[in-house]
């Protein structure tokens, strides 16, 4: 998890919820921890959308359940962005 990804999630996670988000932890559930529901969930992905260049989330082939994780949710936008600046 790179630092920058993790402090974009933060920033995002931040408007979203209307309240500081800091101190994520490749553990950090968003349901769990944050109290996102799915209609946050997918503002969050909006946000980020927003916050990080080239990042884009097919609404139709992810949801919730795939980015619950902090680590799994910084692996794919790492994986997206990578492939945005190569391409």
């Amino acid at each position: 998890m790179s630092a920058t990804t993790l402090k974009a999630i933060e920033a995002a996670l931040s408007e979203v919820t209307e309240r500081p988000v800091t101190g994520l932890t490749p553990e950090t559930r968003f349901d769990r921890d944050l109290d996102l529901d799915s209609y946050m969930f997918v503002q969050f992905l909006l946000t980020l959308e927003d916050k990080i260049p080239g990042l884009r989330f097919d609404p139709e082939a992810i949801g919730q359940q795939e980015f619950n994780l902090a680590s799994s949710l910084c692996d794919y936008i790492e994986g997206q962005t990578t492939v945005a600046e190569n391409a």
